[in-house]
């Protein structure tokens, strides 16, 4: 028999996750799983409810939301007796797509009911965990943009319209990395720490991640002109980003950026302002997952 908890973001997924309960009673056998539900209330306490449930001894800690409420479930998970299952109700839900759980309720229940069991990576940066990418430069801008927005400016042509706007006027950032023990001085438009291989929606901006090898993939974008940037995205659509002339891929266990100025920085899309220095170093086999077989 294993226990359960489910921690609900209520304003994921909107009316589709009032059918959690209900769903969860159809199909998980009440012989082979006991469950419970609890529903967040406020920013961070996802993190606060899923440690309870660690601390309880549950068998599954289920976070239902987007790519932020999982982050926080990670939070308690990881290092922990507890597996982590996901039913995804975010816009990009990279980390879902990334084990290929399916984004409606049923079928992603159903993998909680007869998945299987995958211990994984994760990455701490400084003193916070995250399980998919992490961010420095472009892509940190746009989702700490994306994250200030209200739920009728977000996703399809808004989205674009974001991006395509901040594209237009970001300007390239100079960063010094130590990389392998060597330090180095670079400029950068973007800079992904990556543990699986994609931001969310299969853009793979790390092709060649594998979230269970020991280490994490480093993914530098240099420079993006306005000529190369259609092609760019095509390559990131197709498995193809890491053989633009303009991205530098690296297979590290830990990274530092040296921070001498205030530095936005993502992680698994939620946004922090840093004004030290950024250390990511990996955390091989931390983190148990429910996975589809």
């Amino acid at each position: 028999m294993k226990r359960v908890l489910f921690v609900i973001n209520p304003h994921s997924g909107k009316v589709r996750n009032k059918n959690i309960e209900k769903l969860a009673s159809e199909v998980l056998n009440p012989n082979d799983f006991t469950v419970d539900f609890v529903y967040t209330r406020f920013a961070g306490h996802a993190l606060e409810l899923s440690r309870v449930g660690v601390e309880k001894g549950y068998d599954i800690i289920v976070a239902v939301g987007g790519d932020g409420t999982i982050h926080e479930v990670a939070q308690s998970v990881i290092h922990s007796q507890s597996a982590l299952a996901v039913i995804p109700m975010g816009s990009g839900n990279g980390f879902a797509h990334f084990f290929g759980i399916p984004t409606t309720i049923k079928k992603a229940m159903q993998v909680i009911a007869d998945g299987k069991e995958l211990v994984i990576d994760s990455i701490l940066c400084n003193d916070e965990y995250f399980v998919n990418v992490a961010g420095i430069g472009f892509d940190a801008q746009v989702g700490n943009i994306y994250d200030k927005s209200c739920a009728d400016e977000r996703g399809g042509l808004n989205y674009v319209k974001m991006v395509v706007e901040e594209y237009l006027h970001y300007p390239q950032q100079t960063g010094k990395f130590k990389i392998n023990g060597e330090e180095v001085e670079k400029k950068f438009f973007m800079v992904t720490v990556a543990n699986s291989n994609q931001w969310g929606l299969n853009a793979k901006v790390a092709p060649e991640a594998d979230i269970t090898d020991g280490k994490f993939e480093l993914v530098l974008l240099k420079e993006l002109p306005v000529i190369d940037a259609i092609p760019l995205a095509i390559r990131l659509f197709s498995n193809q980003f890491n053989h633009s002339r303009h991205v530098e891929t690296y297979h590290l266990e830990e990274f530092t950026i040296e921070n001498t100025i205030p530095r936005l920085l993502h992680l698994d899309g939620e946004p922090r302002m840093m004004t030290n220095d950024i250390t990511f170093t990996i955390q091989p086999h931390s983190l148990k997952c429910i996975v589809p077989k």
